[in-house]
């Protein structure tokens, strides 16, 4: 008798079992509803592979400029090459709203592979330099750019309202197992095969994504811009967060990682492997491999959400935590103790950056959002000052300070978002923005 109710204490009756069991298959259910639709898996694939060729170009590139150069300064000046094409943002946020949002992903997934195969020409033609590699990273910038505006602006008209959260967050996890697989794979690549051979592997990826964006199918998206007049669609989607404060300070936000957070992913961080650990291209990768690893499971936490709660405590709570992980980076001794720190700087990396699209998303009426998202990728320009500070910092008093700085502004300037905007702690259901 005893021992039967000694089991019954340890072991938990059939009930509670099946209960435990049945939560678990709703949350996985949850979490990969989105997948249920076909053009959504044409779309998650195409941006799962050209995420990973970028991540595993950045690795190749990033880590050439090194041997070539030794200096971290063009390092931080390829990182902000990549992304010098947000000042066209808007632009280009004109352009979705008023062209056919495939037609333009199948365009611009093809500009990536064109990119690709100058450089790996030039690879071949053995005349490689970092000035060919700077002036190709500018005009990649340019399609970075007008790539992530259109793949934004489309997934809403891809998935439909009801699941648009879900498919930010499916979305977003794709992108971190490719950063986190294709800088490993980047690494191993240039260790153990020369340039040329892990180069057209990059090539490769970025032919098979563009092949995946053509076979989605239509996408029906209600045009909205009358023209192609910036400054008056720029009117109208300032008009709209003007109408909007919580939207204005999610922009801050934004700003705000892109200056003092992303640089450490983006450029320091193959700095730190070299100089500081003496670690191999491989071993970077692993370091990016680890961030990424964190920045997977914070995308699959926000996407299991059932849609209650304060979504924006996600946004506020995630800079805090990336900034402080960036801080102790900073201080750690040795590669080992460098690893678990980057997971959770990629961990709070995802649970703000997947907080702040599926917030911006929410509160932005369809027929706006390529405009309010070209706006959202203009923040974006804060990263290439970003690296440029941080190289500079780097250059003149050791990358670890540039790191700790960053840490430390990351959290004073999202503490000022905050008292400025304090609605974005308590956003939830965003009220939907009606046209006057």
């Amino acid at each position: 008798m005893g021992k039967g109710i000694y089991l019954l204490t340890v072991f938990p009756d059939i009930r509670t079992v099946l209960k435990m069991i049945a939560i678990t298959r709703i949350y996985i259910t949850r979490i990969f509803s989105s997948f249920k639709i076909k053009n959504y898996r044409y779309l998650w694939a195409s941006d799962c592979l050209q995420a990973w060729a970028e991540y595993m170009e950045l690795i190749v590139l990033s880590w050439l400029i090194l041997e070539i150069s030794s200096s971290p300064l063009l390092v931080g000046l390829y990182g902000a090459l990549r992304f010098m094409g947000t000042i066209m943002s808007p632009i280009f946020g004109v352009a979705v709203d008023k062209f056919d949002r495939k037609m333009l992903l199948v365009l611009i997934r093809g500009s990536f592979a064109l990119n690709g195969i100058v450089i790996l020409c030039i690879t071949f033609a053995g005349v490689l330099t970092t000035t060919a590699i700077l002036i190709m990273a500018g005009f990649l910038g340019l399609s970075k750019t007008f790539d992530m505006v259109i793949r934004q602006s489309i997934l809403p008209a891809v998935v439909g309202d009801k699941n648009l959260n879900n498919a930010v967050a499916l979305s977003r996890a794709g992108g971190d197992v490719t950063q986190m697989i294709g800088p490993i794979l980047g690494g191993v690549a240039l260790a153990f095969l020369s340039v040329k051979v892990s180069y057209g592997i990059i090539v490769g990826l970025y032919f098979i994504s563009l092949f995946y964006a053509i076979n989605i199918g239509k996408v029906s998206v209600k045009s909205s811009a009358g023209n192609l007049n910036v400054i008056n669609n720029f009117k109208i989607g300032m008009k709209f967060i003007q109408q909007t404060p919580v939207v204005a300070g999610l922009l801050v936000l934004a700003v705000i990682i892109n200056l003092a957070t992303f640089p450490i992913y983006f450029g320091l961080i193959s700095v730190l492997a070299k100089e500081v650990f003496d670690s191999t291209s491989t071993g970077l990768g692993f370091m990016m491999g680890s961030y990424s690893c964190g920045a997977v499971l914070g995308s699959l936490i926000t996407g299991g959400r059932d849609g209650s709660g304060k979504i924006g405590r996600f946004s506020i709570g995630g800079v805090v935590l990336w900034s402080g992980a960036i801080i102790l980076l900073a201080l750690v001794p040795n590669f080992v103790s460098a690893l678990p720190v980057l997971f959770l700087a990629g961990l709070g990396q995802s649970l703000c950056t997947v907080a702040i699209a599926m917030m911006l998303l929410s509160l932005t009426p369809d027929n706006l959002r390529g405009r309010v998202m070209g706006l959202r990728q203009l923040a974006v320009y804060s990263l290439p000052l970003g690296l440029l500070i941080s190289g500079t910092i780097a250059e003149m008093w050791g990358v670890k300070v540039a790191i700790f700085l960053d840490g430390l502004m990351g959290i004073l300037l999202v503490m000022g978002c905050v008292v400025i905007w304090p609605t974005i702690w308590s956003v939830s259901q965003p009220k939907e923005y009606k046209e006057k």
